[in-house]
Parts: C-alpha cells; sequence; structure tokens
C-alpha cells in the first residue's frame, strides 16, 4: 500500500524500426520481409502509441511557426511516447528518431514544441527560421551546455525569445541550441551536438503497412489472448459479459471476446457525463454487429452533487461511487443474481495504480463480478493496430487527439484536453468551467486555480506545488474548506445477505490525499485501494469495509464486529487527516514498519498489526474525543 513513484515501467520499454521497409515493428522481426528491426529505446513507462489526425495537425503548426517548415510529415507515420511531465508531454517519434518533444505549458494554454538533435539533424537544411549558423572553431573540444559568443555565430534569427529552440549548423555538424537569459541578455545555450545525419527514406510509411509488417506479432498476442480467455471460461458456468466503454482498450478487449462468444453481451454504464460521440458510437457498434446492449444510466444528478462535495479530484473520485460503481452494482445485483464474469480492457500501463492487475481478478466492490483482462500487458500502439488488422474503427474521437474517452470532465485528464475540449465542445466546457469559477469564487482561490488545472487535486503533488509557490498561486486547503467533522451510520441487514451492515458517512479534514488513508487502513487488515474508483477495500478477522474518498464507509460483520471495526476505520481516517508528525508512532513500532512524510506511511511487510502505534498518538487520542462527541461506536 506504499505510495508508488511517479515513475514506474510495468513493461516492455522499446520498439523497433525495419529500415528495409521503413516501418514500425511490435517486436524484433519484421513479418513482411523477415528482416530485424532497429531497437529503438523509450522513455518509460514505454506506452507508445499512434499519433492521431488532429495531432499531426498541430504538429504541422508548430514545426512552420517555429522552424517554418513541415512537408517533411507528409506521407510519414508519426508515434507518440508518453513521458513524465507537468502535463503532457510527449517523445515525437519518426522513422524510429526522437525528433522533438511535444508539451502543453498550462501557464499560456497552448502547447509547445521543443527540438531534439535527430530534429536538428533532420532540420539542419530545411529549417527557414530559428537557424543559427556557427563557425567551424566551436567544434574544438567540449562544447555541449555551452554557451554561444556573439564571434562564434556567422548568422542568427534577428529576434530571439526565452526558451526559443534552435537548429544550430556547424559546418558538418547539427546542433540545438536554446535561449536562455544570461548576465540580464539573451544567450544561446548549446543543448547538444552530433555529426550524425538524418536523411528520410523516399519510402513512405502507411498504417496498412505497418499492420502487415507486425502481422505475426498481432496473432501472437491474439492467440495469448484467446487462450487464456478459453481456460478461465472453460472453468466457469457464471454468465458472461463484457463491460464496454467506447474507448480503444475495450473495443480491443470486445474483438477478442467475440471470437469466442460472438453474441456476447455488452454492458455500457452512461454515467451522463459521456461524449455525446461516445454514446453514438457505442449504440452504432453494437447493433451493426447484432450485439444486445445495456445502456447502464445513474440516476444520480453529477452536477447537484458537485456542488455538496465540491469537484471531483484524482485523489478524491466521489464521482465513480455515485456515476458508475453505484449503477454497475444495481445492475448486476438484478441481471445476474448468481454473479457474473465481465471481461474489460484495463491495460497495465495506463496509471500506477494498474500496473499490478492480475489476468483473473474478483471485483472488490461489486459481489459476485469476477473480472477478466486479456490485454493488461498490451501497449496502445498494439491495441490500435489491432483494431485495425480486424477491420474495426475505433472512437472518432482518439482522431481529435484525445488521449482518454471517458467522462468529458474527468479529473483524470489532462490540463492539454480540457483546452481541447474549449474547442471541440464549448458548450460542454462551458458549463463546467462556469460551475468551477463559480465555486472557487466562493472559495476565494485564484483565477489560475481553475484556468491551470489545480482544481484535479485535493492534495496536490509537489511538481504542482513548486509551480504554483513560483508563481505566488495559493493553493486551497481542504481542511479549512471542511472543517466540521461529523459521523452520520445506518445500521441493519447486510444487502448482501444475513450479515449486519453499517453504512455511515464521515464529514472530516481533508489535508492529505486519500491513498494515504488507504494506506493506512492496512495497519487493520488487508486493504486493497482501488484509484479509478475512490475507494480502498479491508478485510479483517473480524469482517470488512469498503471506503471511500467521499467519506462513504460500509462495514460487513456481525453486530459487534461491525461496530468495532467502523471505530477503527474513522479512527484511522481521522489519524491520518489530523496527523502532527510527533513521531511518537515510530518510536513505539519497533518494527520499523512507519515512517513520516506528510503524514505516517505503513510498511506492510512489515507490519504485523500490533497497533503498538496507536499508542500515545495525539492525533488518535483527539479523534477518540471528536467520536466520543458525535456518537460513533
Amino acid at each position: 500500500m506504499q505510495d508508488r513513484k511517479r515513475s514506474f515501467s510495468p513493461g516492455t520499454s522499446e520498439i523497433f524500426w525495419c529500415r528495409k521497409c521503413n516501418l514500425s515493428l511490435l517486436s524484433e522481426d519484421c513479418s513482411l520481409c523477415h528482416s530485424t528491426g532497429w531497437r529503438i529505446p523509450l522513455s518509460p513507462p514505454g506506452d507508445v502509441r499512434l499519433c492521431s489526425r488532429r495531432g499531426r495537425d498541430l504538429l504541422r503548426e508548430l514545426f512552420l511557426q517555429n522552424w517554418g517548415v513541415e512537408d517533411f510529415l507528409d506521407d510519414r507515420l508519426i508515434l507518440l511516447n508518453k513521458i513524465a511531465g507537468t502535463d503532457r508531454r510527449d517523445q515525437v517519434i519518426l522513422e524510429g528518431r526522437h525528433i522533438a518533444t511535444l508539451w502543453f505549458d498550462i501557464t499560456v494554454d497552448r502547447h509547445r514544441l521543443d527540438l531534439e538533435i535527430a530534429g536538428a539533424a533532420l532540420l539542419k537544411e530545411r529549417a527557414k527560421k530559428n537557424l543559427v549558423v556557427c563557425h567551424d572553431s566551436i567544434l574544438k573540444g567540449h562544447i555541449k551546455g555551452k554557451w554561444l559568443a556573439g564571434d562564434q555565430i556567422v548568422s542568427q534569427p534577428p529576434s530571439l525569445e526565452e526558451g526559443d529552440s534552435l537548429v544550430l549548423r556547424i559546418g558538418k555538424f547539427s546542433g540545438v541550441g536554446i535561449v536562455r537569459r544570461k548576465y540580464e541578455a539573451q544567450a544561446i545555450r548549446i543543448k547538444d551536438v552530433t555529426q550524425r545525419d538524418f536523411v528520410l527514406s523516399d519510402r513512405p510509411t502507411t498504417l496498412k503497412d505497418t499492420i502487415l509488417a507486425n502481422e505475426e506479432h498481432l496473432k501472437r498476442l491474439e492467440r495469448e489472448a484467446i487462450a487464456g480467455l478459453r481456460d478461465y471460461l472453460s472453468r466457469s458456468r457464471l454468465p458472461v459479459n463484457i463491460s464496454f466503454s467506447g474507448g480503444k482498450d475495450s473495443l480491443a478487449s470486445l474483438i477478442l471476446a467475440r471470437k469466442l462468444m460472438p453474441r456476447i453481451e455488452v454492458l455500457f454504464i452512461n454515467t451522463g457525463l459521456e461524449f455525446p460521440e461516445t454514446v453514438e458510437y457505442v449504440q452504432k457498434l453494437c447493433s451493426d454487429h447484432k450485439l444486445r446492449l445495456h445502456e447502464i444510466r445513474g440516476d444520480s444528478d453529477f452536477f447537484e452533487q458537485a456542488k455538496i462535495f465540491g469537484p471531483p479530484a484524482k485523489d478524491y473520485r466521489w464521482c465513480c461511487k455515485t456515476n458508475k460503481l453505484g449503477p454497475m452494482t444495481s445492475f448486476l445485483a438484478g441481471q445476474y443474481p448468481r454473479g457474473c464474469v465481465t471481461i474489460e480492457g484495463r491495460r497495465v500501463y495506463e496509471s500506477f495504480n494498474r500496473s499490478s492487475i492480475k489476468a483473473v481478478e474478483r471485483n472488490p466492490y461489486v459481489p459476485g463480478q469476477t473480472m477478466l483482462s486479456p490485454i493488461r500487458n498490451w501497449r496502445a500502439l498494439e491495441v490500435m493496430l489491432y483494431i485495425h488488422w480486424n477491420g474495426e474503427l475505433p472512437n472518432p474521437l482518439y482522431d481529435e487527439d484525445y488521449e482518454r474517452i471517458g467522462c468529458w470532465l474527468c479529473p483524470a485528464s489532462m490540463q492539454s484536453e480540457f483546452s481541447r475540449l474549449k474547442e471541440s465542445h464549448p458548450n460542454l466546457y462551458s458549463r463546467w468551467n462556469s460551475f468551477l469559477h463559480d465555486w472557487r469564487q466562493k472559495n476565494d482561490l485564484d483565477e489560475r486555480y481553475v484556468d491551470w488545472g489545480f482544481w484535479r487535486w485535493r492534495r496536490h503533488p509537489p511538481k504542482i506545488t513548486e509551480m504554483a509557490d513560483s508563481y505566488g498561486i495559493c493553493l486551497a486547503s481542504w481542511g479549512g474548506m471542511k472543517k466540521e467533522i461529523s459521523l452520520q451510520a445506518v445500521r441493519g441487514r447486510s444487502p448482501c445477505g444475513l450479515e449486519y451492515s453499517v453504512e455511515a458517512v464521515l464529514t472530516s479534514p481533508q489535508n492529505h490525499p486519500f491513498s494515504n488513508v488507504a494506506n493506512a487502513l492496512g495497519m487493520l487488515g488487508e486493504a486493497k485501494y482501488e484509484e479509478d474508483m475512490g475507494a480502498a477495500l479491508l478485510k479483517t478477522d473480524k469482517g470488512r469495509a469498503t471506503v471511500f474518498a467521499n467519506g462513504h464507509i460500509m462495514v460487513i460483520a456481525g453486530k459487534e464486529e461491525a461496530e468495532e471495526l467502523l471505530q477503527k476505520v474513522v479512527e484511522v481516517i481521522l489519524r491520518v487527516q489530523m496527523c502532527t508528525k510527533c513521531g511518537i508512532c515510530l518510536k513505539n513500532c519497533r518494527r520499523g514498519a512507519i515512517s513520516l512524510e506528510n503524514t505516517f506511511i505503513v510498511d506492510h511487510e512489515r507490519c504485523n498489526h500490533c497497533g503498538k502505534c496507536a499508542q500515545g498518538c495525539i492525533a488518535i487520542d483527539e479523534a477518540k474525543k471528536i467520536l466520543k462527541g458525535i456518537g460513533a461506536g
């Protein structure tokens, strides 16, 4: 349950390039010419994908704006590889070379393009703008990282702006220069140089040829996925369905499933916040393939609930419970009372939380539902090529440069996608933006808190905190927004059967991310955190509890055990949110299972659930007083 670092590599961080066919390869061998491809290492996690139509247009605009040329992109397959950054940040790969880095600058609400050394070699003889011609004399010694002196420059642009990415022509060498301020004046710093030329192939790259070059690899992926599905389904008598969101991953899973079950039933959760194109796409695809579609709709009014809970956040996804989990649970209980097997399209490359998903898992939040993930190890490029190989067309929103095809206001989306929403769906954007600014004004927040996308976190990550500090933006303290602590509970028989249950709602400060709460619950038993659901499932020897980021708690156990478990869960939540970092718990734990960051963190490989760390804890003593005052237990 420890927090994962902001870098992870769940699988293969490389692709290959067939120089003979001028095509990208998913594995080492080309299916067209049977030659061995050239290895291209990728920055992790390596979830490389096809550049969309709109993404290509964007690149053309930026290359033309920055260097006065863009026609070299014609008839070329472009790949994008997402890397770490404040917002969108992609390696741009052309004919196996990393030519530029595309990123979104939230401070000015627009994309930028940083040239890489392969891009400089490509543009050395093409660039019409931002080209600097240098004397060969600078090639003596090590020049990477040095500043260009005035007498070393033959010609340069008439004006320079901070951050400009420049092509350097130094005799037979190419280089990348960056405009930076030096001693109160603009100067050019050398980022990198190379003598290696980059000459584009005369052979254009097409999607059709790329699919053919990877056909053996795609067949292998399909065989393995279908074998896994067949193996499990042959041992199960439960009804089978597929969860279809309208996105590429669930489409690839649907294609696989239909090869075993041509008339498989389809489940689509229409949250009321789906893109209209997605709803239309799902309905048409199911109609075209004569598939029975169960369109599951939620009864909740998101915008009314948002007035109460505030906007959802990456670490506070209350909307998933109300708009997804609740409706799905009710539907499955009525449609499949004995349980079911659901095929779905989650992949390990999608997020840090999903990097550990298994081929077969029981859904901890939906009783009786078993989840199968046949494409869990596939990369985005493999998914898209597989879809086209099977003659299907993905959701048209991918062509519009949307990476996520989910709720149009999801906080997990990047700020670049909200900027794109402003262009593609102005009415949807206007409605959500108006709500956010109304909420911002009520909480006396800086306009940039919304405009720069800071609303997408309850507890902001270090990179966002640093940015806010550098621009003088005060980040919201959710503990300050929600000071009152209260607990409301309803008790009775469990909706799942014979056990006693308690359903409670805890209102408490939100001083730390819900992931910290999920981590701390592991002190009570076995805890599993589902980031997408904004929930943690706790199993103990006395009962089980499901805890949601919005404060909802459901406990199922014997009557006395349920009351005791509820109290312990609430104590842990308040202990996390009210931690003073006094260090008493560190001294009490002889196993070294506790560490302190913004709040206490538990190492569950060392923790033996003895509870000694709570002895003398100032926060838990205060929590017990609060609980006594509000009638818990």
